[in-house]
């Protein structure tokens, strides 16, 4: 005679067993970037990726490159560093009919990552010609979903004074051309640098400051991306004084996305400021 448990599979309780984990697979992941990180404009990279079968899960995380610091413009002038580049992720699902896995049907991405910027322009003390390097991914279940490169660093305007306003940022509005004023920037913090994200941060913007007569101990310091790929705001500075400048376009920005630290000189002649790192597109899925 056949127990009426063992027939219905129950335990020795008289519940049903929980049924076995069913196994999803190892989480996996990969990031792209240009290998040369540490060389000027070199273009970044882009990638062609479909997904394997099988996938249920997919996030991409991107980080816009950094922007360049400021330069000095040949007229006494101190470049304040670059804003970090943009962070974006977004998750998408198969089960959500946002891409497909299915052998011989699978859905295909463009994975692009910001390669480095160019170094900021000399002798431009009113204007930013050159900001950080867009990483973006496309295709199913994204919609424009990029992360601009950080904007390029301002140069203040000093006219060699003894002014008393020695510490300037990339949110300072101040009057132009007064002989003992403070400095001027013409740099706007970005509120909008990531889009058709879930989750986005800004990148922290650069700054510049000097001791009391606003030339000795001349020091700029670079912008960051903010989130899980941080590094760091004050990273990546350089120091001189007004008669002994660090050499144009020449300090390594801290990948990724970090801006480039600003350059300044005491004479009339100009200087780049330095290069902003690239970006990167980090990819896992399951």
């Amino acid at each position: 005679m056949v127990d009426l448990t063992t027939l219905l599979g129950l335990n020795e309780y008289g519940n049903y067993p929980a049924p076995p984990p069913v196994s999803t697979g190892p989480m996996k992941e990969f990031m792209i970037y240009h290998k040369h990180y540490c060389s000027v404009t070199n273009g970044g990279c882009c990638l062609a990726w479909t997904v394997p079968t099988g996938t249920s899960f997919i996030k991409f995380e991107i980080v816009g490159g950094g922007g360049p610091g400021g330069s000095s413009g040949g007229d006494h002038d101190y470049g304040i560093g670059g804003q970090g580049g943009g962070y974006g992720a977004k998750s998408i699902y198969e089960a959500d009919g946002d891409f497909v896995s299915t052998e011989g049907s699978e859905s295909a991405y463009t994975l692009c990552a910001g390669g480095t910027s160019q170094c900021s322009c000399c002798c431009m003390c009113n204007a930013n010609c050159r900001h950080g390097c867009k990483s973006y991914v496309t295709g199913p279940g994204l919609s424009n979903f990029c992360a601009q490169g950080g904007m390029g660093g301002s140069t203040s305007f000093d006219v060699f004074s003894n002014c008393y306003s020695c510490m300037m940022n990339s949110l300072q509005h101040t009057t132009r051309n007064s002989y003992n004023g403070p400095w001027h920037n013409w740099i706007c913090d970005s509120n909008y640098q990531t889009y058709g994200a879930d989750i986005c941060f800004t990148g922290i913007s650069g700054g510049a400051g000097t001791d009391y007569d606003c030339c000795d101990n001349y020091l700029s310091w670079a912008g960051s991306p903010t989130g899980p790929f941080s590094v760091g705001a004050m990273t990546g500075a350089k120091r001189s004084n007004c008669f002994g400048a660090t050499s144009c376009c020449m300090a390594n920005s801290n990948f990724p996305g970090g801006g480039g630290t600003g350059t300044g000189t005491a004479t009339s002649t100009g200087c780049w400021g330095s290069f902003g790192a690239g970006g990167l597109v980090k990819v896992t899925y399951q």
